[in-house]
């Protein structure tokens, strides 16, 4: 545990060292959110709600799912597996104490934490001051909330890692990044929210563990369901979070035995 803890820290100061890039950042993420707050009032031109969401609703949607939840390109830590495999330094990673997955995952979330502090959270108090915020729907809400955050920071690194590891036998991982970037985008909700879907494909979306990573956090914040349905499934998303766990310990076990057959 202090190894793990150890990778996110120095990860977290690494990306501190990078100040102007990180002003930058703040720049295109404000950008970004500005994008699409404009194009839900488009798309409202003037209702006040559309199938019973209001703007307002929209506008924190669009703000809060696009800085902590969605603004994160996963598709980094599938770029970054697959190097390590083309080039080779995979092997070194096999002789460090700690796994690789683990070692990943906390370098991932230090860098999710400096984002977090230092990008999302000046996007959101800027864009907050300008379109207005709209609070939790009550403290039991904004507690869950919290909750369904984390299973989506872990659910959004596991699949990236899961897919990421099938370049041991693609060998290209570019494909799995438009894959995975795509899947994302969709199925998430983080570009249009799952309740906007038609009816057979919501019910698919709601029902895959990528609505964790946007649509569930954001409907459990505004109050779109209640709090049994909440806490039903926030457990319902570390049952995935369980799952897709072991779907990477049994890939990597795999791809562990592939690297010993061509290695010799």
């Amino acid at each position: 545990m202090s190894a793990f803890l150890a990778l996110v820290s120095a990860s977290f100061r690494r990306e501190a060292h990078h100040r102007s890039q990180m002003m930058m950042r703040i720049v295109g993420t404000l950008i970004e959110i500005l994008a699409r707050i404009s194009i839900w009032h488009a798309v409202y031109a003037g209702r006040g709600a559309v199938d019973g969401i209001s703007i307002g609703q929209m506008i924190v949607y669009a703000l809060i799912g696009g800085t902590l939840l969605s603004s994160w390109d996963a598709t980094m830590i599938v770029r970054d597996i697959g190097t390590t495999i083309r080039t080779g330094a995979i092997g070194s990673s096999l002789l460090r104490p700690a796994s690789y997955p683990m070692m990943l995952m906390a370098e991932q979330l230090g860098t999710r934490l400096f984002d977090w502090l230092f990008i999302s959270v000046p996007v959101i108090v800027i864009m907050g001051l300008i379109y207005g915020l709209q609070p939790p729907a009550s403290l039991p809400h904004c507690l869950l909330f919290i909750g369904y955050l984390a299973v989506s920071v872990v659910i959004v690194m596991l699949t990236a890692m899961l897919v990421g590891l099938f370049s041991f036998w693609v060998f290209d991982a570019h494909s799995l990044e438009w894959f995975m970037r795509g899947l994302l985008a969709v199925l998430s909700g983080g570009l249009v929210p799952i309740w906007f879907f038609p009816g057979g494909l919501a019910e698919v979306a709601r029902a895959l563990p990528f609505s964790w990573i946007t649509y569930h956090p954001m409907a459990v914040y505004l109050g779109q369901h209640d709090l049994f349905w909440s806490v039903q499934h926030l457990l319902i998303g570390l049952g995935w979070v369980a799952a897709l766990a072991l779907a990477v310990v049994v890939v990597w076990s795999r791809a562990c035995r592939q690297v010993v057959v061509q290695g010799g």
